[in-house]
């Protein structure tokens, strides 16, 4: 990975922002750990607590949807049975949402504490680069879209700002490629109706677009998302890319419903 001077200057930037972010915490009172409740200045999550997420991404997963493995080898049961993700190559969730992790994506998501979108962002950026050494070259990412009207309304996306830092901090290609067409939020819904959607909420977003995004269709990408529930969204996704001249896709999430 090359940084150039750009990507140098906002690192540091982003330091001095943490920096800042600290210090005005601080002088605010702090907030407070979200799993152990100590005393932290900015970001809602200690040093310990920190290292039982980091912990927990060397836990066993199934090779194909990423849910942990409980003395199976290599592939859950339940894709054995009733394979879902068809199109996706791998899915390397890195937390399970259970416990205090749901809090943790609540005071993100609903909450707006947007100082966690640059420590997702770290971690999964750091995933990422595990992929560069597999595969032996850079691979660019491909974001969930945002549902039609979400940035107007909110004001930001979580996937959106994620992509940010993963672009100007660590120079990973972001690639745009998708767009959502569906209004309706995932979380609303069952697991019959999501897995009823796919292939019908998200395309390739217009030919003009694309060309300007890349000259041709990679031949890897990775997905990234939030949440992985059912797996429908990241299977339309990897179904459509590869529909469209993609050979592998891949899919990294923040954490999965296991």
């Amino acid at each position: 990975m090359k940084f150039t001077f750009t990507t140098i200057c906002f690192s540091w930037i982003m330091r001095l922002f943490y920096a800042a972010q600290s210090l005005m915490g601080f002088l605010l009172g702090g907030d407070a750990c979200i799993r152990c409740g100590s005393h932290v200045s900015a970001i809602p999550v200690c040093k310990n607590c920190r290292k039982l997420l980091l912990a927990e991404e060397h836990s066993p997963r199934c090779r194909i949807c990423g849910k942990q493995l409980l003395g199976e080898i290599s592939v859950c049961i339940s894709c054995r049975e009733n394979l879902l993700l068809k199109s996706v190559d791998g899915v390397f969730p890195l937390y399970s949402y259970r416990l205090w992790k749901k809090p943790l994506l609540f005071s993100w998501k609903m909450e707006e504490k947007r100082i966690l979108s640059p420590f997702f962002a770290e971690l999964i950026a750091k995933k990422i680069f595990e992929l560069y050494k597999l595969f032996g070259r850079e691979i660019p990412v491909v974001p969930v879209p945002p549902r039609p009207g979400k940035i107007r309304k909110n004001g930001w996306d979580q996937i959106s700002d994620i992509c940010f830092y993963l672009k100007h901090r660590w120079q990973i290609k972001i690639l745009p490629l998708l767009e959502r067409k569906s209004v309706v939020q995932q979380k609303k819904l069952g697991r019959a109706d999501r897995l009823s959607t796919i292939g019908q909420s998200y395309a390739m977003r217009s030919d003009s677009q694309i060309e300007k995004l890349a000259s041709k269709m990679p031949d890897t990408l990775i997905i990234i998302d939030d949440v992985l529930t059912t797996g429908s969204t990241v299977e339309t996704c990897a179904e459509i890319l590869k529909s469209n001249g993609a050979g592998r896709v891949f899919a990294i999430t923040l954490f999965i419903v296991d």
